[in-house]
């Protein structure tokens, strides 16, 4: 039987130096047949380098990363769509196991967790650290690292595979909206078909850049601005979790507030309840963390990553997000 053929989809602002890198890694692929799409607003000077692929390369002008998917999906026919970030670049087995498991007519999409790059700095280290952490990402931090295969929700649109036809007999990627694509459309495509299972197993992993740690605090403003369409799917609430971060800001606020009226029974409460949380905290980062200067500065990021989401829980209740998302979210996204 004929291999099938993957079109590996990479959105991108324009050719920087991680979607080159991103480009070479698929040299290394064991899974031969395939062809890359890249979807850019605009083309610069950088020189593309020497591929053992066909790449095909397409300039649309400011768009969201939706249509920019959708587009390179329509444009090229293909068996399957493997979609990842420009920021990432995927191990040598990527395509060779995703092409075994899509096989089973059971796991019709399929993902795998984004782990950090072997070379990161401190500070992004730090900050995959604090995304990994169940006190930030919740339920959903499996993604974050090699985590036991299992059927789940919804997958990142970083690293997902599925069948064109699939993709396409759903109507893609909502193109109108920016931020929580990849959730509205596993939302919208498992509830219009209850049978279709979403399968994540760490044999897809691939290799995800870290925010630098103001880009980080920059990012979780904005996921904070999406409460509502996080705490719930298909409008089933999964989690309160997520609210845990505007709890957190409140109490530190009345703790300040309560300190300048010298009531001390409300103060020592708010104090064992800020402090159990911050034990909590602790012993989840023992679960993966060894170096306890490393667990320090990462709890201090989680605090910093909770307070940044709780204010964007604010502009979400407010009715402000749109005002500053779009402009905090690009510049949040690692493009060089």
């Amino acid at each position: 039987m004929k291999n099938k053929i993957f079109n590996i989809v990479i959105p991108s602002l324009t050719l920087s130096s991680e979607l080159t890198n991103c480009l070479l890694k698929f040299n290394n692929q064991k899974y031969k047949n395939f062809f890359v799409t890249i979807i850019l607003d605009y083309k610069n000077k950088k020189k593309i380098p020497k591929l053992n692929y066909k790449l095909n390369i397409l300039v649309v002008g400011k768009k969201t990363m939706s249509f920019k998917r959708n587009y390179a999906v329509k444009k090229f026919k293909s068996d399957y769509i493997a979609f990842i970030d420009s920021d990432a670049y995927a191990h040598k087995n990527w395509l060779f196991n995703g092409s075994k498991i899509l096989k089973n007519k059971e796991k019709e999409i399929i993902g795998g967790p984004n782990i950090p790059f072997p070379s990161q700095t401190y500070s992004e280290m730090m900050c995959h650290y604090a995304k990994r952490s169940y006190f930030v990402t919740g339920h959903l931090n499996f993604r974050k690292y090699k985590a036991k295969s299992r059927y789940c929700d919804w997958l990142e649109s970083c690293n997902f595979m599925i069948s064109r036809n699939l993709f396409l007999k759903n109507g893609g990627m909502n193109e109108k909206i920016y931020l929580g694509e990849d959730k509205e459309f596993f939302e919208r495509i498992t509830k219009k078909n209850s049978s279709i299972k979403v399968f994540f197993t760490p044999k897809l992993f691939t290799y995800h850049k870290e925010r630098p740690f103001f880009k980080f605090l920059a990012q979780r403003m904005v996921f904070g601005s999406d409460i509502w369409n996080i705490i719930n799917f298909n409008n089933q609430l999964k989690s309160y979790q997520p609210l845990l971060p505007l709890v957190m800001l409140v109490s530190f606020i009345l703790l300040i507030i309560l300190i300048s009226t010298y009531d001390q029974f409300k103060i020592n409460l708010l104090i064992s309840f800020v402090t159990i949380i911050q034990i909590l905290i602790l012993f989840n980062l023992l679960k993966y963390i060894k170096d306890f200067k490393k667990i320090f500065a990462v709890l201090i990021i989680v605090n910093l990553a909770n307070i940044s989401y709780a204010i964007g829980n604010i502009l979400e209740f407010t009715g402000m997000k749109n005002l500053i998302n779009r402009k905090i979210y690009l510049k949040s996204r690692n493009n060089k």
